[in-house]
């Protein structure tokens, strides 16, 4: 498929060239467009543009797409097919052939140099055959024939011609064309390219003679003369081009409109190769299945029972997963940590809406590993994905860094400089912002007990006040009445016992249907997907004792993170609209 759209995409541009652009007089302009004709053609075909689309939609899309891109491991039969071996050894005793033929001919023109007298003219050196050659050049050296230099029957203008050769340096060109030549040998269009711009290359040569002060007659029956030799591999020389359109052009003159005219015709163009070549990913927007929005959320929280049987619990689908393998064998889904005995369970939180059958033709599942990662990790990993139901597996390559077990440094500075300050102020004095309460809590809570031993112990926050006691004038006025303190990290709650398990944040609004940034639906796929491990906890909890108070604190406390995290960026993008926060809600 590469290919057929650089071969496509190299004709279109040759054939723009033949039809609109051969005739004028920009051969410099011409020049660089037949060399990023090439650029352009290799480079369209991999430029992605990604469409991010529903799953309803994209689920048809792409079914088909993936169903033709299954991985190796389930597509294998017992019969080895030969026709890619004979296809690649046919391939490459092509490029040996042509690798030989170009050392050969380059091995020629270097035997010349050294084997021949040479006089030098200004920057360049004349290199003086015994055979009866045309002209030529090959970067700074020009051939002539010994018998015709000596005898000055070489007429000025050929002199110039071959100059002008080596001043512009066109056997750069050619020699780019040669070696590109050796890896494609087998299309056609190197060929008719190579030709073309060799072609283009005597045009510049004759301008430059021609501003040099040559009479245009003489000059063409001077070209005429030298157009009988054979060509010379690897140098540009004054006979292998077509004559009659060297002659043609020297005798026509184009205006600037005209040029300016066919010139803009390049946008469309490259416009349309764009459009027509290039990949095209169409990837699926994570999507909210069966949610109502709840009626007066603030004032009815419903409880967790009502959360694990309401249809409205989120689910959000993935159609790639990601699983990172580092060398000590510790396992990243996404951004969870997560134990390799655990996988199994875990890949359950994705794809929700989806039956196996669907995953196995649906999804991609991308194992990144390091070069010292475990191989029977590895193989684990990939048949545990497989019986979860995945269409293809790409294992990949990567650095990947230990994965940090508890807070990081930069979170511990954070917690310690917070608590510092708390505990640094009278317990009477205390003034207590709820943010950062929530924020030491988070932090807290992700430390190691290694870490809680070598950091600031979490401060002690006066009682808040009763619901009865009277509100004093300054409260009437607005200001900020404390937060009840943060509960202390609970023991293990055993089998049956049942602790305040508060419910997760309330749904947000969809961004999915409107034009917003990957940042915004990062976040919103990420509370999605922590709010759904958090409620499936609450479950275990509830129904088999699993678990403990703290675990789920902990998860509640990373759901309102990123459900704080979302929102910031929804109001900024104009997802929803900033409110005032009223005494009501800050008691």
């Amino acid at each position: 498929m590469y290919l057929l759209k650089f071969s496509t995409s190299l004709l279109i541009l040759l054939l723009f060239y033949k039809l609109v652009l051969e005739k004028l007089h920009i051969h410099h302009f011409k020049r660089y467009y037949l060399l990023a004709a090439f650029v352009i053609a290799l480079g369209i075909p991999l430029i992605t543009f990604t469409q991010y689309v529903p799953l309803s939609a994209a689920s048809f899309s792409q079914s088909s797409l993936i169903a033709s891109n299954v991985h190796p491991q389930l597509a294998t039969t017992n019969n080895i097919n030969f026709i890619p071996f004979l296809l690649w050894g046919i391939y490459t005793l092509g490029v040996v052939v042509f690798t030989i033929k170009f050392l050969r001919n380059l091995r020629s023109l270097i035997n010349n140099i050294h084997h021949n007298p040479t006089l030098r003219s200004g920057k360049f050196l004349h290199v003086l055959l015994q055979e009866k050659v045309a002209p030529h050049t090959f970067f700074s050296y020009l051939f002539f024939n010994l018998k015709n230099y000596k005898s000055n029957k070489i007429p000025q203008e050929v002199f110039w011609h071959e100059e002008a050769h080596a001043a512009q340096k066109h056997s750069l060109d050619v020699l780019l064309l040669e070696l590109l030549q050796i890896v494609l040998w087998f299309n056609p269009l190197i060929y008719w390219a190579k030709n073309l711009v060799k072609l283009n290359h005597e045009f510049l040569a004759d301008q430059a003679v021609l501003k040099k002060g040559a009479v245009v007659p003489d000059y063409q029956k001077l070209v005429l003369a030298f157009s009988s030799n054979p060509e010379t591999p690897l140098a540009n020389a004054i006979h292998y081009s077509s004559i009659k359109k060297r002659i043609v052009i020297m005798k026509t003159q184009t205006s600037q409109k005209a040029i300016w005219l066919k010139s803009l015709l390049l946008l469309p163009l490259m416009a349309l190769l764009l459009y027509s070549f290039s990949t095209k990913e169409i990837l699926p927007i994570p999507t909210v299945m069966d949610k109502t929005i709840l009626p007066d959320y603030q004032n009815e929280q419903p409880s967790s029972d009502d959360l694990l049987n309401d249809t409205r619990t989120q689910r959000i689908t993935d159609q790639e997963i990601i699983l990172s393998i580092n060398k000590f064998g510790q396992l990243m889904v996404k951004d969870d940590l997560v134990k390799l005995e655990n996988l199994k369970s875990h890949l359950l939180n994705y794809n929700q809406n989806l039956s196996k059958e669907q995953r196995s033709k649906l999804l991609r599942a991308v194992i990144r590993v390091d070069k010292e990662t475990p191989k029977s990790i590895i193989r684990k990993a990939e048949s545990i994905l497989m019986e979860y139901g995945v269409a293809t597996i790409d294992i990949k390559e990567h650095i990947i860094p230990e994965i940090q077990e508890g807070a990081t440094k930069k979170e511990i500075k954070e917690y310690n400089e917070l608590a510092k300050n708390y505990n640094a102020q009278p317990i009477n004095e205390v003034v207590v912002k709820y943010k950062e309460v929530q924020r030491m809590k988070y932090l807290y809570n992700r430390m190691s007990d290694t870490q809680r031993k070598s950091a600031q112990p979490f401060p002690n926050f006066p009682p808040p006040p009763t619901p009865s006691a009277p509100k004093s004038s300054k409260a009437e006025k607005g200001t900020k009445v404390p937060p009840p303190p943060p509960p202390a990290p609970a023991p293990m709650v055993k089998k049956g016992e049942k602790g305040n398990i508060p419910p997760p944040p309330p749904p947000l609004r969809n961004p999915n249907q409107g034009n917003y940034s990957d940042a915004l639906l990062t976040a919103y796929k990420k509370f999605n997907n922590k709010a759904d491990i958090y409620v499936q906890a609450i479950g275990a909890y509830n129904r088999k004792g699993e678990g403990t108070i703290l675990n789920l604190q902990t998860l509640y406390e990373e759901t309102l993170v990123l459900h704080d995290s979302f929102v910031e960026l929804a109001k900024k993008e104009g997802l929803m609209s900033p409110t005032k926060a009223t005494p009501k809600d800050h008691e």
